[in-house]
């Protein structure tokens, strides 16, 4: 009785696939191996795209959401153009000298430096405080929360292989179950062939044969 198979690659209507990974195992001969590796490394000194072979696809450019701020830094990009740094000069508080200390103007904007430094540290302070004071917890939860997504991860990439496993004992089942059909035919296939070169030898001798009788033999 012959098992049926849910494979459409391995139905007699369908044409069957010459590379059967549970079957085929002529690529194991470490000749064999070389022979393809061969041929591979052969192939890829061919292939030798031009510098404009991605001249085909059409420009984009992302609007992100029509974001107008995403779309400035993204043009600013595009053209390199250098992001302009943080100016630090404002944290930077110097007592005018020379003839700007006789300047009011100078000496106010001194002052507000002044204030703005000082405004600055104590913001720095107060970060350090709460980080003192919440920072070991904060890091705890943080902790806790990257656990739970690796936890994820793990789970989803333990279906994932799961799921490539059940997909490969189905394909080695499909395999085995129609490797002695596959074996028949390639005997087959083989007998055809050795019975082809037999006939054609045949036919060569006869015309050999019927050409000598033809011939005129001399005298």
């Amino acid at each position: 009785m012959t098992s049926s198979t849910s494979c459409p690659l391995l139905l007699e209507s369908q044409a069957l696939i010459d590379t059967l990974g549970y079957i085929d195992t002529e690529y194991n001969d470490p000749t064999a191996q070389q022979v393809v590796q061969h041929l591979i490394r052969a192939e890829m000194t061919k292939f030798a795209p031009s510098p404009a072979y991605l001249e085909f696809l059409p420009d984009y450019t992302p609007t992100f959401g029509d974001n107008a701020r995403l779309q400035s830094e993204f043009r600013r990009v595009k053209a390199n153009v250098p992001l302009n740094a943080i100016d630090l000069n404002r944290y930077q508080v110097k007592e005018p000298s020379g003839k700007q200390a006789e300047d009011v103007e100078t000496w106010e904007s001194a002052v507000r430096r002044l204030k703005i430094h000082v405004e600055h540290q104590n913001d720095r302070v107060m970060n350090l405080e709460l980080q003192h004071a919440y920072g070991t917890k904060m890091w705890k939860i943080r902790a806790a929360m990257l656990e739970g997504v690796n936890a994820q991860y793990d789970k989803a990439l333990c279906d994932t292989k799961a799921a490539s496993e059940s997909v490969n004992v189905k394909r080695k089942q499909e395999q085995m179950l129609n490797a002695p059909k596959l074996q028949t035919y390639q005997h087959k296939f083989n007998d055809l062939l050795d019975k082809n070169e037999t006939i054609q030898r045949a036919c060569v001798a006869e015309e050999r044969r019927k050409k000598a009788k033809t011939e005129p033999t001399s005298a």
